[in-house]
């Protein structure tokens, strides 16, 4: 599995047991450990905040375009 749809995963299980639906990138961190992924920390924090991520600001024009989630607030994220 890649990266991203590990993180997918974690994400659709983390949005589900929150009220508001939200999850936090160190929260998919923690989900990724318990679960045996082994990307980086930084990596999982890479993809959230700038690859996948549709309101980013830091993301280059080259870079992948998945528009995957939204950032809600600080450090919470949704899916899209």
């Amino acid at each position: 599995m890649t990266c991203r749809s590990v993180i997918l995963t974690a994400a659709r299980e983390l949005s589900r047991t929150h009220p508001e639906g939200t999850f936090s990138i160190q929260g998919v961190v923690q989900w990724m450990r318990q679960h045996g992924a082994h990307y980086s920390d930084a990596e999982v924090r890479f993809h959230v905040h700038t690859l996948m991520c549709r309101n980013a600001s830091a993301r280059k024009p080259n870079e992948a375009d998945y528009q995957d989630l939204e950032r809600v607030s600080r450090g919470r994220y949704r899916l899209l």
